[in-house]
């Protein structure tokens, strides 16, 4: 989950999303004119590889400016969803691109490899490294503004570190009397390239269907609602993913003797203190329910209910925070 605010995850997002295509950009005229120059069919295929990765950024960059906007009537809890909904359509092209991997493979199979110049190959040798570089860039920014679209695009942009290395394989392999090669690599990449593809899409899936946070920042916001002053007892506590965000419901028990203010003001007390524990949190819901003396667990360390947890919490008088 980020800790930035809307603004600066959207400049981060924004910087990486530029400096990926201005990078695929230059690869793509790299690739083409050495695959021109070469004759190499893998080469150019590659050039147009890199092209097809930059419309998988602007699918990122739309769902990131899109999910920035803030509630509307039509959209009350905001339009966070938008990313995973960026991060689906990516999985989509990720697959489409593994299947169109596995037709040219089995394609080569009768055909044999194809060799490349040493310009090819240097040229290809090259966009891996840059490709891998910014892959793991993506990911570790992905991570850190909690951005599932740009996670997405990572993986987009190591399917063709993965294609590149299997074409250059294949092309030497075919200089060097192993023809086989070619179509062989182009196999175990398709396959790496699906699978890849289908667990982005299916990530993407879960995150729309709101899934649960991981059990970490479950336990993080079941402690921060237990020790909330006046809280006697945690009933219920429900978390969904929304985006980079996260919404979060849960019930409480307090005091049955409080006034009606008294207990407004706890629940209060409960989103700040979650909202402390974890700031990815948009918002919370909190339900109180009134607790008798006599239904509050026992702590099992004591065997029974310390005398002043039964007591009237000591609270501020009304209209203070």
């Amino acid at each position: 989950m980020s800790q930035l605010t809307t603004e600066e995850r959207q400049r981060a997002i924004h910087r990486a999303g530029m400096l990926t295509i201005g990078l695929n950009l230059a690869l793509t005229v790299a690739r083409g004119t050495a695959g021109f120059l070469s004759g190499s069919t893998a080469v150019l295929a590659d050039a147009a590889n890199s092209g097809t990765d930059i419309l998988a950024t602007l699918v990122v960059l739309g769902g990131s400016r899109i999910a920035a906007k803030p509630p509307d009537l039509d959209h009350p809890y905001g339009h966070e969803k938008a990313e995973p909904v960026a991060a689906k359509i990516v999985g989509i092209l990720v697959t489409l691109t593994g299947v169109l991997t596995g037709i040219g493979a089995i394609r080569a199979l009768g055909g044999g490899g194809e060799e490349v110049g040493a310009i090819a190959a240097w040229v290809t040798a090259g966009s891996i490294l840059a490709k891998e570089v910014l892959a793991r860039f993506l990911v570790r920014l992905g991570r850190r503004v909690g951005s599932q679209a740009l996670l997405a695009d990572a993986a987009n942009q190591r399917t063709d570190v993965l294609a590149s290395l299997a074409a250059l394989v294949g092309a030497l392999g075919g200089r060097f009397g192993l023809p086989i090669l070619d179509p062989a690599m182009g196999l175990l990449v398709a396959g790496l390239i699906l699978r890849l593809g289908l667990g982005l899409y299916w990530q993407s899936v879960r995150d729309l269907m709101d899934r649960a946070p991981e059990p970490r920042i479950m336990r993080e916001l079941e402690a921060a609602i237990a020790q909330t002053p006046g809280v006697l007892v945690v009933h219920e506590v429900k978390a969904r993913i929304f985006g980079p965000s996260l919404y979060v419901d849960c019930k409480v028990g307090v005091n049955a003797a409080l006034t009606v203010a008294q207990g407004h003001r706890i629940a209060k007390r409960v989103k700040e203190s979650i909202m402390a524990a974890v700031p990815a949190t948009r918002d919370v819901l909190v339900h109180v329910n009134p607790q008798e003396p006599d239904q509050i667990p026992l702590p099992p360390h004591l065997g029974g209910a310390p005398s002043e947890t039964l007591a009237p919490p000591h609270l501020p008088p009304d209209g203070s925070h």
